[in-house]
């Protein structure tokens, strides 16, 4: 009777609901756009500018420390990159196969001025200066974004162990990003297009090219795909939901692989939507090869030789786990 009384006591102990409590944090900055004369009206949240080319536009953050002590920024610049998925991406050197920006690109963070070492006092505002100069390049609309990061501080964890406990220090910092939006004068027309598509092993993705060749924002990108074998039965299908393009980008936009099985072989992908109200249309194939499909696992399934601490398999530990599962019922009987 003890026994069982035991076994429902652990039960019930191992079922209790294990609670984590944090303080709520105050962030340590505000920051907030002063914005122009030259502003457009309905924006908010970030600067998006009516310029002329060559000229230089100077602008101000009001910077707002709400701690107790003194914060110490670090001011730096970035370029406009469009995220795989949709939408803007910021950065100096994001350049890869899924995200880059093409060779004639302007690199506007290379415009813009902002100080590096930024000094606010406890529980004060500054206002930050940024100096732009508008590229002369034809074009409708450059993109890029000013970033302040508060310096790296330490934070203690404590990671406690049978023997001992140890204290582990992670540096934190936090970066703000604030992007700008520069419009000039001429239209551009907008030049969109489809490239060819491919299979990335490490997220098992299905890709398709994606160029937006002109100085403007590429809007309302959306459409519909659908992926075949090569005896043309569609294994699956999908919708791009809205999205917009960096001027100069380009990008591999993914996929997921929507069939129960993944086999080398040749595919096909075909897409059609429309860019701004353009239509496109694309049919592209592709092949998926053993070594992708090898690669893929490797880095995505788990491994079933994991081991705990003591290499001991998994494995055994169930048995075990079983094994004394029988001999506590057994000797549970016995004791009746």
């Amino acid at each position: 009777m003890k026994l069982r009384v035991f076994f429902i006591l652990g039960f019930i102990l191992c079922c209790l609901p294990i609670n984590t409590f944090a303080q709520d944090e105050v962030a340590p900055l505000a920051i907030e756009p002063i914005y122009p004369d030259n502003q457009q009206p309905e924006t908010k949240g970030y600067f998006n500018l009516l310029v002329e080319p060559g000229e230089t536009q100077a602008i101000e953050l009001k910077v707002t420390n709400n701690l107790d002590t003194e914060l110490t920024l670090t001011g730096s610049t970035a370029n406009a990159y469009t995220h795989p998925t949709g939408g803007m991406l910021y950065g100096t050197d994001i350049n890869s196969e899924s995200s880059r920006l093409l060779d004639d690109a302007v690199l506007i963070a290379d415009l813009i001025e902002i100080e590096e070492n930024i000094t606010i006092p406890p529980q004060s505002s500054v206002n930050v200066p940024i100096e732009i100069t508008v590229p002369e390049e034809d074009g409708q609309t450059f993109l890029g974004a000013v970033v302040l990061t508060t310096e790296p501080t330490d934070t203690a964890m404590e990671e406690t162990t049978e023997a001992d406990s140890a204290n582990v220090i992670l540096n934190t910092e936090t970066s703000y990003t604030v992007a700008l939006q520069l419009n000039l004068p001429d239209e551009t027309t907008p030049d969109f297009s489809l490239g060819e598509a491919g299979f990335i092993n490490e997220t098992g993705e299905v890709f398709i090219e994606m160029t937006n060749n002109a100085h403007l924002i590429q809007e309302e990108i959306i459409g519909t795909y659908d992926v075949s074998n090569q005896e043309g039965t569609e294994l699956f299908k999908g919708e791009i939901p809205s999205f917009k393009m960096a001027p100069k980008s380009q990008i591999r936009y993914p996929v997921p692989w929507g069939n129960e099985t993944l086999d080398d072989g040749t595919y096909n992908l075909t897409l059609s939507g429309t860019a701004g109200g353009e239509a496109f249309s694309a049919s592209e194939t592709f092949t998926i090869e053993n070594k992708d499909i090898q690669e893929f696992e490797e880095k995505n399934l788990p491994n079933t030789n994991t081991s705990d601490n003591n290499g001991i398999p998994i494995w055994v530990w169930f048995v075990g786990a079983f094994v004394f599962g029988i001999l506590m019922f057994v000797i549970g009987k016995k004791a009746k």
